[in-house]
């Protein structure tokens, strides 16, 4: 009953994890918000594997549609096209996956990222819908975060200061950044 979940569940994050995929293919250039990906109509074969769509699918969908309509098709295929496993792997751990926030609450997990060349190839294209990972919901607070703050990742923060009875402030603290996961251009462009 005195679990803190947000710090000690981890879970697959899901659809929400396409927003890092889509922001590093920006950052890295490989992709603007208008270029247009084939969505296969909803059924695409990955190394003999199926990838599905939700409702009928897709056809062709820009960058900014893959993330509106939430396509698992168009965030694996900009992975598997334009990023490739290791800098997929290299985006995630800048968006502070797999590794503790720094939060000052005990009990925090630090959720599971297997290395890149750990992956069983299917990853690459499973990885970009939020499958294969693991997450806290204040890991995935934090990246939703960092697009917000201009691809800076921030600590988290639980107090702002410190003050006595009669108001004085003893201690103020301040925002920090832990590190600038993309650029402000591509967290702009994530934003719009």
């Amino acid at each position: 009953s005195r679990k803190n979940r947000a710090i000690a569940d981890m879970h697959e994050p899901g659809s929400t994890f396409k927003i890092v995929v889509v922001s590093a293919a920006l950052n890295e250039q490989t992709v603007t918000p208008n270029d247009v990906f084939f969505c296969e109509n909803g059924r695409w074969m990955f190394k003999g594997k199926p990838l599905h769509d939700h409702d009928n699918g897709y056809g062709n969908l820009s960058v900014e549609g893959i993330i509106t309509h939430s396509s698992n098709i168009g965030s694996a295929k900009i992975a598997v096209y334009r990023l490739g496993e290791e800098k997929l792997y290299d985006y995630m751990t800048r968006f502070g996956f797999g590794q503790p926030t720094g939060i000052t609450l005990d009990g925090e997990i630090r959720g599971w990222v297997k290395h890149w060349k750990k992956w069983d190839g299917l990853a690459v294209s499973r990885i970009p819908m939020g499958h294969a990972i693991t997450t806290t919901p204040l890991q995935m607070v934090m990246a939703m975060s960092t697009i917000a703050n201009e691809g800076r990742l921030m600590r988290p923060m639980l107090i702002d200061s410190l003050r006595g009875e009669n108001g004085e402030v003893f201690v103020k603290f301040q925002p920090q950044t832990v590190r600038q996961a993309i650029s402000p251009h591509a967290a702009k462009q994530m934003v719009s």
